[in-house]
C-alpha cells in the first residue's frame, strides 16, 4: 500500500466548528462553562485588574493623553476579545508596545496642535487600527504576522522597550524630555542633568525597590498595586505634592465624552500608514502570546479569527475613547498563574475596570508620576535580556545581524521607521533563503541500492556518466536561475569525486573543509555565462565515453563526461511559471546536446503543474520515475526513452 493510501486510511478529519462558533468563539465555550472554574477566574480577574489599573494610567502617559484614557481603553476591549477571541488565557488591554507606536504616529501629525486635537487623533488611530484588523482577518490575512522574522521582532521590541525606558527615566529625575527617538531622549536627559531633583529620584528609587523586591520575594503579590498604594499614601501623608513632586492629579470620573470632533477623511488618510504599523506590531505580539498559551494547554487558535478579535477589541477601545490595545504577555501570564482558565476572567476584569472608572478614580489623585515611570520600567525589564542575542551570535550570525539592525533602527530612527526596517529585513531574509536553498549531488551506497548526498556520505559512489541532482526547496522565481546555472555548471564540469574542490559537487557541510566540493560551490566558482556553459556542455556530452569504460564504478579521481541527468524532486513541493520556463529551456538544451534528462520522485502537485504547462509532454512521460533507483537502472541498461513504458506512478504512488 502506498504512503498516500495509508494516510487516507488512518487520517481522522478534524471536526469543523459550526459557523456561529467560528464567528463568535464565546458561543462554543460559554454554554459549557462549569461553575467550579468561577473562583479561579474571579481571582485571576482581581490579579489582572490590580496590574491593569496602574499600568493603564502609566501607559496613558506614554501615549501622551490624560491618565483616565488609559482606563477607557480597557473595558470594551476586554469584552470584545472575550466574545470574538479564541485564546482562553489572552488578556487584551493597554500595552507599552503599541502605546509607544501610537505616540510615534500621532505626535508628528499633532505637532503644534491643541491637546483636544492630539486626543482626537489618538482615538481615531484606535478605530482605524481596529477596522484594518477586522478587514484583514475577514480577508484571511492572518499570515502577515509571519512577515516579521522572530529575530527582527525581538530586536524591534527590545528597541521599543529601551525607547520607553529612556522616556520614563525623565519622570524619575524630574525633567521633561524632548525628541522622538531613544537617541534624542538620551541626549535630552543628559543635557538637563543640572535640573535633576532629589524628591522624584527618591520616590522613584523607592518604588523600584518595592516592585523588584516583591516580585523577587513574594511573586504572587501584585507588586504594581502595592507600590501604587504605598506611594500614593506616602505622598498624601507627607504632603510631597506641595514640595514639588509631580503627581497624577485629579482624574475625572464617569463615562468619557466624545473626543473625535474635527477628524476628517484627510486625517484618516494621514493616520493610515501608522495604523498599519500599529496593526502589524500589535497583532504580531498578540498572536505570539495566544499561540504560546494554546501550545502549552493543547488547543488551537486561528490566526484569522485572532486578527478579527484584536480588531474588534481596538474598535471597542476607540468607541470608549481609549487608545490602541493588544494582547499583554505580562497580564496574560499573571491571570494564568492566579488560576484563570477561561475568558470569564476578562469579563470580570472589564466589570472591575468600569467600576474603577465610575467610582474609584479619586484614589489615584496623589499617585506620583515617578511611581508610574517605575511601574513601566519594571514591566519592560523582561525585554532587556541579551541572552537571545548571544544565542543568535553563536548559532546564526545572519539572524544576529537582522536583530541588531532592527534594534538600531528603532533606537536611531524611531518606531515607525523601525517597523518599516523590520518588515523589509524580514522579507529580504525570506527572499534570500528562498533564493539559496541547499542543493546536493547524490551518490550510490556501494553496499546497497540507496542514494544520498556524497558530501555527508563520502563512501557513496558517483555513477559514471550520470549526474543525480537534488534541489532542497521549491522551484520559484528567486532561485530558478540558480537551479539552471548549477545543473549547467555540473554538466559542463563533469562528475568528480567529492574531494576535487575545483569542480565542486554537493553543498559544503557546516564549518566547511578542504574535502567539501559542492553544487553551490560549482555555481559560485563557475565564471562562464550560461550560453558558454551550454556550448561546453555540448562538447562534453558528445565527447568519448571512455571514462565510463574500465572500472565498473567509474574513476573517483577524474571527471566523467555527463550523458544523463536525474533531477530528484523529493524536496521540491512547489514550482511557479518563472521556474517552469527556465527549466523547460534547460531540459531542451540538454536533450539537444545529447544529454538525457530524467525526473524522479516528483510530487503530485508539481507533476500536475508540469502536465498543465506541457513540460512532461516535452520531456516524455517515460522519463518520469517513482524512485531514483528506477531512473538509475534505466540509465545503466541504456533503455531508449521512446521504447520504454511510462514509469510514472499513479497519484497515490507519487510523493506528496
Amino acid at each position: 500500500m502506498s504512503l498516500k493510501s495509508h494516510a487516507q486510511l488512518v487520517a481522522v478529519p478534524t471536526p469543523r466548528p459550526a459557523l456561529l462558533q467560528r464567528l463568535l468563539p464565546v458561543a462554543g465555550w460559554l454554554p459549557h462553562y462549569r461553575g467550579g472554574r468561577l473562583t479561579g477566574d474571579v481571582l485571576a480577574a482581581l490579579t489582572v485588574w490590580a496590574l491593569l489599573v496602574p499600568e493603564a494610567l502609566a501607559y496613558a502617559g506614554i501615549v501622551g493623553v490624560p491618565p483616565q484614557y488609559g482606563l477607557y481603553a480597557a473595558p470594551l476591549a476586554l469584552v470584545a476579545y472575550a466574545v470574538f477571541g479564541g485564546s482562553r488565557h489572552l488578556v487584551v488591554g493597554p500595552s507599552s508596545t503599541v502605546a509607544i507606536v501610537s505616540a510615534a504616529v500621532v505626535a508628528p501629525l499633532a505637532a503644534g496642535a491643541s491637546d483636544e486635537r492630539y486626543l482626537a487623533l489618538t482615538v481615531a488611530l484606535a478605530l482605524l487600527t481596529g477596522a484594518l484588523l477586522v478587514g484583514a482577518g475577514l480577508a484571511r490575512l492572518g499570515f502577515v504576522a509571519k512577515f516579521l522574522a522572530r529575530p527582527v521582532l525581538d530586536g524591534f521590541i527590545m528597541g521599543l522597550a529601551l525607547t520607553i525606558v529612556v522616556g520614563q527615566a525623565g519622570k524619575l529625575v524630574g525633567v521633561h524630555l524632548s525628541g522622538e527617538t531613544a537617541l534624542d531622549k538620551t541626549v535630552s536627559i543628559l543635557s538637563q542633568i543640572g535640573d535633576w531633583t532629589v524628591l522624584p529620584i527618591v520616590v522613584g528609587g523607592a518604588s523600584l525597590a518595592v516592585l523588584f523586591g516583591l516580585e523577587r520575594c513574594v511573586p504572587k503579590v501584585p507588586a504594581a498595586i502595592v507600590a501604587t498604594v504605598l506611594a500614593t499614601a506616602a505622598t498624601y501623608a507627607l504632603g510631597l505634592a506641595d514640595r514639588g513632586l509631580s503627581i497624577v492629579g485629579d482624574i475625572p470620573g464617569g463615562l468619557p465624552g466624545w473626543a473625535l470632533g474635527g477628524i476628517g477623511a484627510r486625517d484618516l488618510y494621514a493616520l493610515l500608514p501608522g495604523a498599519c504599523a500599529v496593526a502589524l506590531v500589535g497583532f504580531t505580539e498578540s498572536i505570539a502570546v495566544a499561540k504560546d498559551d494554546a501550545t502549552r494547554h493543547d488547543y488551537e487558535v486561528d490566526a484569522n479569527q485572532e486578527m478579527v478579535a484584536n480588531g474588534v477589541a481596538n474598535l471597542g477601545a476607540g468607541i470608549f475613547q481609549g487608545f490602541v490595545v493588544d494582547g499583554s504577555l505580562s497580564k496574560s501570564a499573571a491571570g494564568e498563574s492566579a488560576g484563570g482558565r477561561t475568558q470569564v476572567m476578562s469579563l470580570v476584569c472589564a466589570a472591575l475596570t468600569l467600576a474603577t472608572i465610575l467610582f474609584l478614580t479619586g484614589l489615584f489623585t496623589y499617585l506620583p508620576e515617578a511611581t508610574l515611570g517605575a511601574i513601566v520600567i519594571v514591566a519592560l525589564r523582561k525585554y532587556f535580556s541579551a541572552s537571545w542575542l548571544v544565542r543568535l551570535l553563536r548559532v546564526r550570525r545572519n539572524d544576529f545581524a537582522l536583530a541588531a539592525a532592527a534594534l538600531a533602527g528603532v533606537l536611531v530612527f524611531g518606531v515607525v521607521p523601525g517597523v518599516v526596517i523590520g518588515v523589509v529585513l524580514s522579507l529580504a531574509l525570506l527572499i534570500s533563503r528562498q533564493s539559496s536553498p541547499n542543493s546536493v549531488v547524490l551518490g550510490r551506497d556501494p553496499h546497497g541500492g540507496g542514494f544520498a548526498d556524497v558530501v555527508t556520505h563520502p563512501g557513496y559512489e558517483l555513477v559514471p556518466g550520470l549526474l543525480i541532482y537534488r534541489f532542497d526547496g521549491p522551484l520559484i522565481f528567486p532561485n530558478a536561475e540558480r537551479f539552471v546555472h548549477e545543473v549547467r555548471t555540473l554538466v559542463k564540469g563533469g562528475v568528480v569525486a567529492p574531494g576535487v574542490r575545483d569542480a565542486g559537487v554537493g553543498v559544503a557541510p557546516p564549518g566547511g573543509g578542504s574535502g567539501s566540493a559542492t553544487a553551490g560551490g560549482a555555481a559560485a566558482s563557475a565564471g562562464a555565462e550560461d550560453a558558454a556553459a551550454g556550448d561546453a556542455m555540448t562538447g562534453g556530452a558528445m565527447s568519448s565515453g571512455a571514462a565510463a569504460d574500465g572500472d565498473e564504478r567509474g574513476s573517483q579521481t577524474a571527471a566523467q563526461a555527463i550523458r544523463a541527468v536525474i533531477v530528484d524532486f523529493e524536496t521540491t513541493a512547489d514550482m511557479d511559471t518563472t521556474a517552469a520556463d527556465h527549466i523547460a529551456d534547460l531540459f531542451t538544451s540538454l536533450r539537444e546536446a545529447g544529454v538525457r534528462v530524467m525526473l524522479a520522485r516528483v510530487h503530485t502537485t508539481v507533476r500536475d503543474f508540469m502536465e498543465k504547462d506541457g513540460i512532461i509532454e516535452r520531456l516524455g512521460a517515460g522519463d518520469i520515475f517513482t524512485r531514483v533507483e528506477d531512473a538509475v537502472a534505466s540509465f545503466e541498461c541504456g533503455e531508449p526513452a521512446d521504447r520504454r513504458r511510462t514509469r510514472a506512478g499513479s497519484d497515490d504512488e507519487a510523493p506528496g
